[in-house]
């Protein structure tokens, strides 16, 4: 993702960052071969990780800490803030 990518999720309308550590995500996706994940020639994910978080913490008008949470804790965060 791109800070022009991101320019135009703002021009769309909110933007929400679901704030979640790299082990985490790591952990939840698992086999990243299987799960459609795009990454450039030579990119790791911790790579496009560290990318995406530079740029959420930039542009996101909502952050939410996601860390260890379940999904209806999540929903219920979200809707707190909307």
């Amino acid at each position: 993702m791109s800070p022009r990518a991101m320019e135009h999720l703002i021009s769309a309308g909110t933007v929400i960052y679901l704030k979640v550590p790299f082990e985490e995500i790591e952990k939840r996706l698992g086999n990243i071969s299987g799960r459609g994940i795009v990454l450039f020639a030579g990119q790791s994910l911790r790579m496009m990780y560290d990318q995406r978080v530079s740029l959420n913490e930039q542009y996101a008008d909502i952050t939410i800490d996601c860390a260890g949470l379940d999904f209806e804790t999540v929903v219920g965060q979200l809707l707190l803030c909307i």
